[in-house]
């Protein structure tokens, strides 16, 4: 039976971890990249919009600042932006319908027709630059604040190499997870990837691996175990 590996950072890896336990699956948690934040008070002056482009740029922001409270709306990129503005802060965070991705967070904002104003843009450092782009293309007012940075994890990273060297099953939801692994000493012919199918990213050749499947929605936890115990099948 392949290793079930987690490596990029999920909040329902304790769910997860159940599910599989009940299948029989054997699960590591590994996250190969810590996150380092920089600022905790980011949100620095009042703004008509704040968005943002991952949950790990909301998480360690001080529930004091209360800058966040007197903006009109807020855009986060999926469910995890959504959960802990909502756990936080206790208010409304408007992520795309299914499609959680920068590409579909900006067509939720095109589609929700509503007009950004003065926008703070919440970020990581070496983050994708769509949605800056975006904002400068449509001529917003907007101000960018990097709020964490990502660390590799050695440790974790060889836990990763040395469970896998025989072949596992990889769940990795962003590229960031990912290439760190593509820099190491590992079969790649024996490794399965699941990946959260982005519309903006090629994560990985899937010529280059076991398997590559790409899910819509990582929420739905048994639907991700029932395709994690077929391939263990």
């Amino acid at each position: 039976m392949l290793n079930v590996i987690l490596v990029s950072n999920f909040s329902m890896k304790d769910e997860l971890a159940d599910a599989l336990k009940r299948n029989h699956q054997l699960f590591y948690n590994y996250l190969v990249q810590d996150i380092q934040h920089i600022e905790r008070y980011p949100i620095d002056d009042k703004y008509k919009s704040i968005i943002i482009q991952s949950a790990n740029a909301i998480k360690k922001i001080d529930s004091s600042n209360n800058h966040i409270y007197s903006c009109e709306r807020i855009y986060g990129i999926g469910p995890n932006c959504k959960q802990w503005v909502k756990k936080k802060f206790g208010i409304r965070c408007i992520i795309p319908d299914k499609d959680f991705s920068s590409v579909g967070l900006i067509e939720k904002i095109k589609d929700d027709g509503y007009n950004l104003g003065k926008t703070l843009l919440l970020k990581g450092i070496g983050g994708k630059r769509l949605m800056e782009e975006y904002l400068f293309s449509e001529k917003i007012d907007f101000k960018i604040s990097n709020v964490y940075e990502r660390i590799l994890n050695e440790d974790n990273l060889r836990n990763v190499l040395e469970k896998a060297k025989e072949g596992a099953i990889i769940l990795a939801f962003s590229k960031s997870s990912i290439e760190p692994l593509l820099n190491e000493d590992l079969n790649l012919n024996k490794i399965h990837f699941i990946v959260l199918d982005k519309s903006d990213e090629d994560i990985i050749d899937e010529n280059c691996v076991a398997s590559l499947t790409k899910i819509d929605d990582i929420y739905e936890i048994d639907k991700l175990v029932e395709k994690i115990v077929s391939i263990n099948g």
